[in-house]
């Protein structure tokens, strides 16, 4: 027997005698103070270790909250900086000479420019120098889709390959592109290109028929990221703005004012994604806090920074009054406890023992209860260990397993009940096991005397230290219940056919109607992917939607013209007569509302409570447009019936008062090949 089989024995007993532990406090009572000095050293210690952890986590969180923000502070600052230079570029971007200048260069197109376009060159080229020199630019530059500059600013760079496939590639796009930054004698410039649409395109068009030029513009950079690297922060924190440029997933710093302005080698400590808040070990033995922020639509990365030393500065003081707060208590504590100790050792040995007794009564009168509940019940009672192998079984598992009860401790679930059995048990067991929940489930399993059902519901059994230690599975045999259930269910079934059959007999216009009603109800809820259950609800709706017409006169069920108001009145009492008679025979409250709303509409105008929308369920909704079609193609004695097309355009044109998901389901059925030979079928029966 295992340790956990013998803690699971209900039928052995605590001894009522405490054992004695005079032998341990009279011969080494140096030992108890050691050991719980030990003790309290150890949690002062975990204690001390948590609460500095705690501090540190809460410093680092403010941390990381100012880092961010002022990263994403200063990255928008930077995104500011940068839609004002768009902004200062649109104004020659957007003026209409000089878009008009743009149009007529890309209708050449081979690059020779006509005597009229040659004309305007100098007083073009003198005005985007004149733009160039107010907006102190390095450069600005009109490129055609052939790469070719057609205007250029005085005292331009040359344009280089990377510029000019940049631009060409800008007639595909409408948005703004930032270039990378690069190092010239002038410091750390950049270049953006925007598109220059047509002169005479339509407001708010878009697309690259519209693009006609691309502006490509040169800015100084140095003396605006220099100005953003050194704002001083807020509340004077230690921290350090450094500016990053991204390239295939590697980051090389920028230095401003200081040459090669762009460092030569990526920083290897700075990884793909680097952007957000960590902590960066760095080769001088030191580390950083860093948090990052991404200039949108450029290369650009903003990074605040802090060195660890000082941002932690305040936690070596917290962690030296934590660690001088805890020993004073681990004095004072062990103090007191040792003199209580002293004083009451004699009281507590006398108390202990008698305690101990008590708690041997108690548990063992608990064991005899919960043995003798064990041993009756009739629900099986197994617990299995983490291999799917039984620590223990109640009388009952036994009995069902036609195994004797002593020989089922180290079995498994496959020995015990078969290899079906056994994979649905498995299953079950992995599930308690993933949701840390109790799975209740069904399970047959194979006896000599036939199949019994097992209703089982399976949990974690966990120690007292929350260990994992098996499966415990109760489970209750409800054969005879299943079976009892199955054999209500039939005599429901035929009863309401019955019923459904009694009315049909019992009015000529009603032949089949039910029967119909309930067909193309279940076709419409297949194509909404409605549940089975509510598929049931549907059907057996469908059989009783006409139950409350039996008790109607037949004068006005069956007669030959249109009912007069009140007739109809009369006629419509059907469904207060349907839902009486339903809840006496304690129909299901989901039926009996999807019967008595058959004849609501969502506009209101429906009986007997005139819902509307979402008051209506929709078994309703789906019943009460089978019920209209099946009665409006079949013929009265008033009326002729009309064909499933027209009935379906009746729905169609009347979305305020049909529900338009159920009409959609309606008309995709008779799409189908189904849908077809039911239109078929009716249509046939009316010729006949």
């Amino acid at each position: 027997m295992t340790d956990a089989t013998a803690k699971l024995e209900l039928n052995s007993f605590l001894s009522d005698r405490a054992p004695s532990d005079s032998n341990l406090f009279r011969k080494a009572p140096w030992k108890i103070a050691a050991f719980f000095l030990i003790v309290f050293a150890i949690l002062g210690y975990f204690l001390c270790d948590y609460a500095i952890e705690s501090r540190k986590q809460e410093l680092v969180g403010e941390l990381q909250k100012r880092l961010d923000v002022s990263a994403a502070g200063k990255a928008q600052v930077m995104e500011t900086w940068l839609a004002g230079e768009v902004e200062d570029a649109n104004r020659i971007a957007e003026n209409e000479l000089f878009k008009l200048f743009a149009t007529e260069i890309n209708f050449v197109g081979d690059g020779k420019l006509p005597k009229s376009l040659n004309d305007q060159l100098p007083y073009m080229q003198n005005a985007f120098s004149n733009f160039v020199n107010q907006a102190e630019l390095i450069g600005a530059y009109l490129i055609g889709k052939d790469g070719r500059a057609y205007l250029a600013s005085g005292n331009a760079p040359s344009l280089t390959d990377n510029q000019r496939s940049t631009a060409q590639a800008q007639y595909e796009k409408t948005e703004v592109t930032f270039l990378p930054l690069r190092a010239s004698d002038a410091g750390l410039v950049f270049d953006f290109v925007l598109p220059i649409h047509a002169a005479q395109r339509e407001p708010n068009s878009s697309g690259n028929d519209v693009i006609v030029g691309a502006l490509l513009l040169t800015v100084p950079a140095s003396n605006a990221l220099s100005e953003l690297l050194n704002a001083p922060l807020y509340n004077n924190q230690p921290d350090v703005t450094k500016l990053y440029q991204e390239a295939d997933g590697k980051y090389y710093e920028l230095f401003p004012l200081k040459p090669p302005f762009i460092a030569p080698q990526e920083d290897a400590q700075l990884a793909p994604g680097a952007t957000n808040f960590q902590e960066i070990a760095r080769e001088n033995s030191n580390s950083v806090f860093s948090s990052g922020a991404l200039v949108p639509n450029t290369h650009f990365v903003v990074f605040q920074q802090v060195s660890s030393d000082k941002a932690l500065a305040p936690l070596r003081t917290y962690a030296m009054f934590v660690i001088g707060l805890a020993f004073s208590f681990l004095i004072i504590v062990f103090t007191v406890l040792v003199v209580i100790w002293l004083t009451l050792k004699g009281q507590s040995a006398r108390a202990l023992a008698q305690q101990y007794k008590e708690f041997a009564d108690q548990i063992n009168t608990q064991r005899r209860l919960l043995g003798s509940i064990n041993n009756t019940i009739d629900e099986l009672i197994g617990l299995t260990d983490p291999e799917g192998r039984y620590i223990y079984a109640n009388p009952s598992l036994a009995r069902v397993a036609d195994y004797p009860l002593r020989s089922i401790p180290g079995k498994t679930d496959r020995e015990l009940f078969g290899e079906k059995a056994a994979r649905d048990l498995a299953e079950h067991d992995r599930k308690a096991i993933a949701t840390e929940q109790t799975v209740n489930a069904f399970v047959e399993i194979e006896r000599r005397d036939g199949t019994r059902i097992l209703r089982i519901a399976k949990s974690r059994f966990l120690n007292e230290d929350g260990a994992f230690l098996g499966i415990v599975t109760v489970s209750s045999d409800i054969t005879d219940y299943v079976k009892f259930q199955r054999r209500k269910e039939e005599m429901d079934r035929k009863a309401i056919t019955v019923l459904a059959q009694m009315l049909e007999a019992n009015d000529p216009y009603l032949s089949d109607h039910s029967i119909r009603m309930a067909q193309i109800a279940n076709h419409i809820s297949v194509e909404l992917g409605l549940s089975p259950e509510m598929i049931k609800i549907i059907n057996t709706g469908a059989h009783l939607s006409q139950i409350g017409k039996i008790s109607i006169p037949r004068e006005i069920r069956e007669k030959d013209v249109r009912l007069s108001e009140k007739e109809q009145k009369v006629m419509q009492k059907h469904v207060l007569i349907a839902e009486k008679i339903l809840s006496n025979a304690d129909v299901e409250k989901e039926v009996l509302d999807a019967v008595t709303q058959i004849n609501e509409l969502l506009d209101g105008t429906g009986y007997p409570k005139g819902l509307t929308k979402d008051e209506i369920d929709m078994p309703a909704r789906i019943l009460g447009m089978a019920d209209i079609l099946i009665a409006r193609i079949s013929p009265r004695s008033y009326r002729e019936a009309i064909s499933v097309d027209e009935a379906l355009r009746v729905f169609k044109l009347n979305p305020e008062k049909y529900d338009p998901e159920v009409v959609d389901a309606m008309m995709r059925f008779f799409e189908t090949e189904t849908g077809a030979d039911f239109k078929a079928n009716i249509e046939k029966s009316k010729k006949g």
